[in-house]
């Protein structure tokens, strides 16, 4: 009896009917509902150029959506709109790579990722959002106002430390989500963790959160092989730990120039 009044108790208390199954919360959970839920209905996303899939998943009584992306490409040579690139890679691997270390450096602001089959090919799931009101591209184009600007913008600086950190050469404003509470979540990160040792645009740097600052602090190549190995080269790895100084390196000097104060979020910036 008190276990069923506790269960409803629970139920209630998140705001969901005592009848229904609630989604996972955790990251565990969530990456276990990722790799073993399954499949039973695909189709293609309208956005984006890799077409990415929203795959809806089942798993005991628990029903949720995932997008899955499959692309892998390597080039010597690329010639995109933003001028030739060498060594080119577009890989789904480094979504999971990135979401791993996202979590690594306490941001949490990209959804879940893993990697398994789909339809017999290999690729990376993620955890789909649903509180998504509207794409950053969304916002920019009908000049919507968030209402609490240094909350935002907070959060906005984050995005731009995790996009140095993994040398992002695509951050493109439709895959920054915004929640219906303002959160900024980060998505698509197929073109990341390039090899270079410098950052991209330092110039993007402003302020960092207070535990994103700690956890670059912490990062080691020890760490990073540990949870990202499977996706990442030790040369690209090598580049997230030679910008991780840079990065620290950047902010450092800011805080002896300008004070702890005006560089450091003391709040979290989500």
């Amino acid at each position: 009896m008190k276990t069923c009044m506790l269960a409803g108790f629970l139920a209630v208390s998140l705001g969901i009917a005592p009848a229904q199954q609630p989604s996972p919360a955790a990251d565990s959970e969530r990456e276990d509902f990722l790799l073993n839920a399954k499949v039973v209905r695909s189709r293609v996303v309208s956005t984006g150029i890799n077409r990415t899939q929203r795959v809806t998943l089942e798993y005991g009584a628990v029903t949720h959506d995932g997008h899955f992306n499959d692309v892998s490409v390597a080039m010597k040579t690329f010639q995109g709109d933003r001028g030739t690139e060498l060594n080119f890679k577009d890989d789904y691997k480094f979504n999971v790579a990135a979401y791993k270390l996202d979590r690594l450096i306490g941001l949490n602001m990209i959804p879940v990722y893993v990697e398994r089959k789909v339809g017999g090919k290999s690729g990376a799931l993620g955890w789909w959002v649903d509180d998504v009101q509207m794409m950053e591209l969304d916002r920019h184009r009908k000049k919507i106002e968030p209402p609490d600007s240094a909350r935002w913008n907070d959060q906005m600086y984050q995005v731009r430390v995790f996009n140095e950190l993994v040398y992002n050469v695509d951050p493109n404003l439709g895959n920054f989500l915004i929640t219906k509470d303002w959160n900024v979540v980060m998505i698509d990160f197929t073109r990341a963790f390039r090899l270079h040792r410098t950052l991209r645009t330092p110039q993007n740097l402003t302020r960092v959160d207070r535990r994103v600052y700690d956890g670059l602090k912490k990062l080691n190549g020890d760490d990073v092989q540990r949870v990202a190995g499977n996706y990442l080269s030790k040369p690209e790895i090598q580049g997230v730990l030679a910008r991780r100084e840079r990065i620290l390196d950047f902010f450092d000097k800011q805080i002896a120039s300008k004070g702890e104060a005006a560089i450091i979020c003391t709040s979290p910036g989500h």
